[in-house]
């Protein structure tokens, strides 16, 4: 049990699991962000704000980090196209909902809604993902999620 706990809580794990709260923590405070570049240039306008700036910012890390435009241009592939499409979608979906629905109800049915998908693509191995089958537990723990959902929708 210590060496599990000393793997899990040690070192570079520990670094690795910090990086998807720092994510997740980022999400919440771009979902503030879309809602007040929406209201100023709507929600196809930031569409394009955030990408322009996301692919400014994120080609300076690339190439300080020594990266090369053959790099980028090599392994071309349809996942690069799809990705981008559905950075549309995500972007415009949550501008939309966050002025809506305000910023908690939305990251809350954003992380259901991911959850569900991506247990759904472990489950039968889509995408060569490592084929993860779902058990009673997890469908039991998502039925919650989607119960406090409507709980605190109602509240």
């Amino acid at each position: 049990m210590k060496t599990k706990l000393n793997i899990i809580f040690g070192g570079k794990k520990m670094l690795l699991l910090l990086l998807p709260v720092a994510a997740g923590l980022a999400v919440a405070l771009q979902n503030v962000f879309y809602d007040k570049i929406g209201e100023q240039v709507g929600v196809m306008g930031t569409v394009v704000v955030v990408h322009v700036f996301g692919l400014t910012a994120s080609l300076i890390v690339y190439f300080l980090t020594k990266g090369t435009i053959s790099n980028l241009t090599s392994g071309f592939n349809v996942y690069m196209v799809l990705a981008g499409i559905l950075g549309v979608v995500v972007v415009s979906g949550i501008t939309k909902s966050v002025s809506v629905n305000g910023v908690l109800l939305t990251v809350m049915i954003t992380i259901v809604a991911q959850l569900g998908l991506a247990k759904v693509i472990a489950h039968f191995g889509w995408f060569g993902i490592t084929q993860n089958p779902i058990n009673w537990l997890q469908v039991l723990a998502l039925f919650m999620m989607i119960a406090g959902v409507f709980i605190y929708q109602k509240s």
